[in-house]
């Protein structure tokens, strides 16, 4: 199965355009897939994904991980340029994540739409703890005017929002490892790690760091069999990089029945959503 985000936007208007983006489209395009396996009694067996994302909505992120995890026994998934944000929490359910030299991880700190753009719930609580120190010996009159103009915008309610974001980012990783047969500890450690760690939520994850963090990352070519489907899917995603997309392009091929192998033409069945 691969589920590729193409680098082309979608122009909605003169001044606005569209990237594919982890949400509805995507939890009900897993769902069909899901639906389809287990109407033909192939539940609890292995998928092999391939993973290209940007990342999109956490609650979409964590229910297709959830979905995947919970449908499938072993899942192998293959990253060959970014699984970023949403698109690491989905990474996370693999039993094996294959990457290559240019393969890419991301942190997994929630994001907030904050004076017109997007920034790191993380970010917002850093700087609320930095004013609350730099208060703990000063008076509000005693205080430097940049930091008594932060202090007035600040919205106990909006802070509020933003800690219970990273707080549920941090409950959703935990869970998606811990549902990937990764010890309690393991799970609270990585999970830790990926929402806390890093000092930009755009930090490139490679191998070596992800192999660090604890993850179950592989290199592709560690057998011929995986520098196989490696070759295959970055064909795959030669094809659909190019493409002009406001949602994941979602392709899978079911396992061939082979009483009906003369009727498939000897191959397996593609579908798309």
């Amino acid at each position: 199965m691969c589920v590729v985000a193409p680098y082309r936007s979608i122009r909605i208007s003169p001044v606005d355009e569209v990237q594919a983006s982890i949400g509805l489209h995507e939890e009900f395009a897993f769902e069909a897939v899901i639906d389809e396996v287990q109407s033909l009694g192939l539940a609890d067996k292995k998928i092999i994904l391939l993973l290209n994302t940007f990342g999109g909505l956490l609650h979409s992120s964590f229910k297709v991980a959830r979905a995947l995890r919970t449908s499938f026994k072993e899942i192998e998934i293959y990253v060959p340029h970014i699984a970023a944000s949403g698109g690491t929490l989905i990474a996370l359910t693999g039993d094996k994540i294959f990457m290559g030299c240019m393969s890419q991880l991301s942190p997994v700190d929630p994001q907030v739409y904050y004076d017109g753009r997007m920034m790191s719930a993380l970010h917002a609580r850093a700087a609320y703890n930095r004013l609350c120190e730099a208060f703990e010996k000063t008076t509000r009159d005693e205080a430097p005017y940049p930091q008594r103009a932060l202090a007035d915008k600040l919205d106990p309610l909006l802070m509020e929002d933003w800690n219970g974001s990273v707080e549920t980012s941090l409950e959703y990783a935990t869970r998606i490892l811990s549902l990937s047969n990764y010890t309690d500890a393991q799970a609270r450690a990585i999970a830790h790690h990926l929402v806390y760690h890093f000092t930009e939520h755009d930090a490139d994850i490679d191998y070596d760091l992800a192999k660090s963090i604890g993850l179950r990352v592989e290199k592709y070519d560690k057998s011929e069999k995986t520098r196989i489907v490696w070759r295959h899917f970055r064909r795959w995603l030669g094809m659909f990089l190019s493409e002009a997309s406001p949602t994941h392009v979602v392709r899978y091929v079911l396992p061939i029945d082979k009483s009906n192998v003369e009727k498939n033409n000897g191959t397996g069945k593609g579908k798309g959503h």
